[in-house]
C-alpha cells in the first residue's frame, strides 16, 4: 500500500483508472511509460527533500574524477550539494562550484580544496572533479538529489508527497494520446495546481522551524566571482 511519499506504477495505474472510470485497472505497456515519464517530470521540477540522498560514501580511485550516483538514483543537473573527503568535519569540506568558477580559483591557486560536477557523456553518469586529487582508498562523502529511472515494472517505485500529481501528469499525456486536447489540458492543470501546493510546502518552514537562506558562493572566500 502506497504511503504518502512512495507507492508503486501499480498504486499510479489504480488512481488513472479510477479517475477514467474503469471497472478494472489498465497496466499496458504504455500507461507504464506516462508514468515514468511523469514521475521524471515531477522530480525535475525542483531540488525536492523526497529526491535527496545524504551521506553516501565512495572510496577515491585516485584519479580525481568520481562517479555520483547509481543506476537505481542516477544524479539530477546540478544535484551535487556537498563533497567531503576523509571526514565529514568542516575541515574536510570540499566546496562544489560550477566549472567556470573552479577554473578561476584552481588557476590562482593550484591546490585550492574545490571540485565542480561534470556530465561523462559515454557512460551516462554524472561525475566530479576533485582538486587536489584525493588518495587512492581514502573515503570521499558526498549528498546529492536524485532522478528517477526508467520505470516498467508495475512494482517499480514512485516517490512523491502526492501520488495524484504523477496520475494527472500521466493521464493528460494518454488523453493526448486520444487526441482528447481539452480533457489533457484540465488533467494537466489539475496536476500544477497540486504542484504548486507542494512547492508552497517545500519553501516554507514547518511549525517551530526557522530557515537561514545564503548561497555558498557569497560566502567571503567566494565573493567576487560573478554575481549572485
Amino acid at each position: 500500500m502506497a504511503t504518502n511519499t512512495q507507492g508503486t506504477v501499480l498504486n499510479v495505474l489504480q488512481i488513472i483508472s479510477d479517475l477514467r472510470g474503469e471497472s478494472s485497472v489498465n497496466s499496458n505497456s504504455d500507461r507504464i511509460r506516462a508514468v515514468s515519464r511523469a514521475n521524471r517530470d515531477f522530480a525535475l521540477r525542483r531540488f525536492w527533500r523526497t529526491h535527496y540522498l545524504k551521506d553516501q560514501t565512495i572510496s577515491s580511485s585516485g584519479t580525481g574524477d568520481e562517479t555520483i550516483g547509481s543506476t537505481l538514483y542516477p544524479m539530477r543537473m546540478k544535484g551535487l550539494s556537498e563533497v567531503f573527503i576523509g571526514g565529514t568535519t568542516e575541515d574536510k569540506r570540499y566546496p562544489v562550484v560550477d566549472f567556470n568558477a573552479y577554473k578561476l580559483l584552481v588557476n590562482g591557486n593550484s591546490a585550492e580544496r574545490i571540485c565542480y560536477e561534470w556530465y561523462d557523456k559515454t557512460n551516462d553518469f554524472w561525475k566530479v572533479h576533485i582538486n587536489p586529487t584525493p588518495t587512492a582508498a581514502q573515503t570521499i562523502y558526498y549528498s546529492y538529489f536524485w532522478e528517477p529511472p526508467t520505470l516498467t515494472l508495475t512494482t517499480d517505485i514512485v516517490v512523491c508527497p502526492a501520488l495524484k500529481v504523477i496520475a494527472l501528469i500521466a493521464l493528460g499525456d494518454i488523453y493526448l494520446g486520444e487526441d482528447e486536447t481539452q480533457k489533457a489540458l484540465l488533467s494537466k492543470q489539475d496536476a500544477e495546481q497540486i504542484i504548486s501546493e507542494l512547492e508552497g510546502i517545500e519553501s516554507a518552514p514547518a511549525e517551530n522551524q526557522t530557515y537561514q537562506m545564503q548561497s555558498a558562493e557569497n560566502l567571503p572566500r567566494f565573493r567576487g566571482i560573478g554575481t549572485y
